[in-house]
């Protein structure tokens, strides 16, 4: 039993050595070793494995850590880029400055062309776009050819605007305050409505009549200030059948509304007077005694 399990002798340990079990297994290992480094099959082997266990294994390490910074970096920048294409398509299409401020209210800037921005202080009412800029300074801007587009920056209040030129010299800087961007708000843009649905001007409503005949016993400066530019409701193809005072003062302005009868629907046009020039409008509505009474 001994000289079975251990070789006694050295020719019977050389008998072992030669025998064909271990040449096989040498033969068979020196050709895994060749292979492999002729053809790389265990890291192919051992890669097909990672793959197929990626998805089991948890997403942890440097690799990993990297890859999420990755990610996440890509998808704040499309998020930046998505954002500034919505913003400039919203500019693009606005027809006001409150639809503009709307746009800047996600705290992106933007560019319109010179030709949109003048459509847009065409389309604010006189007294407002006058005070953004003096229409004469407008003018003279424009007729000097250089200025080719608005830049909007939005603020903590407001925004501003500056006009550049092609080489993005600045022309013009104009500041929007957030008073000012209300009354444009309230003013811009007549609504379908009616007076009494307007809670700024509750228990403040007049006829017409009354209120015209108030308007027309003060004096020239008074009406101006406090109605100004009436031009504006002669644009409408209705009448006017009501009009309201509020209550509230902004930045030094009281908001009036006219209601507008019109053949097919209701309107309200809102106006911005001088507080001083509304209020003794308001007084003499309130005492029904005119400053040089209307005979008829």
């Amino acid at each position: 039993m001994n000289a079975w399990s251990h070789p006694q002798t050295i020719g019977d340990w050389l008998k072992g050595m030669v025998a064909l079990r271990p040449i096989v297994l040498v033969l068979l290992l020196s050709l895994g070793l060749i292979a492999e480094l002729r053809f790389d099959w265990a890291e192919h082997l051992v890669g097909r494995y990672l793959v197929t266990t990626n998805p089991f294994r948890p997403e942890s390490g440097a690799i990993w850590e990297k890859g999420h910074r990755t990610e996440d970096a890509r998808q704040v920048l499309e998020k930046i880029v998505t954002d500034k294409q919505a913003v400039q398509r919203e500019a693009r299409d606005a027809q006001n400055f409150t639809q503009i401020a709307q746009a800047l209210s996600r705290g992106i800037e933007l560019i319109i062309s010179a030709d949109h921005f003048r459509h847009l202080y065409n389309e604010l009412p006189p007294e407002l776009a006058a005070e953004l800029l003096s229409p004469y300074t407008l003018v003279r801007i424009v007729s000097k050819n250089e200025w080719d587009r608005a830049f909007f920056e939005p603020g903590a209040s407001g925004f501003s605007i500056y006009f550049l030129n092609k080489d993005n010299r600045v022309l013009q800087q104009l500041t929007v305050s957030a008073d000012m961007l209300a009354r444009m708000e309230h003013g811009e843009t007549p609504r379908i409505d009616r007076l009494e649905n307007l809670p700024q001007f509750a228990n403040r409503i007049y006829t017409a009549d009354r209120f015209f005949r108030a308007l027309e016993s003060v004096s020239e400066d008074v009406r101006r200030q406090g109605v100004p530019w009436p031009e504006n409701l002669l644009k409408s193809p209705g009448r006017v059948s009501r009009v309201a005072i509020s209550d509230e003062v902004l930045s030094g302005y009281i908001e009036l509304g006219f209601e507008l009868e019109e053949p097919t629907q209701t309107r309200v046009i809102l106006f911005q007077g001088r507080d001083w020039a509304v209020a003794r409008i308001r007084a003499v509505l309130e005492g029904e005694t005119f400053e040089n009474p209307i005979t008829f």
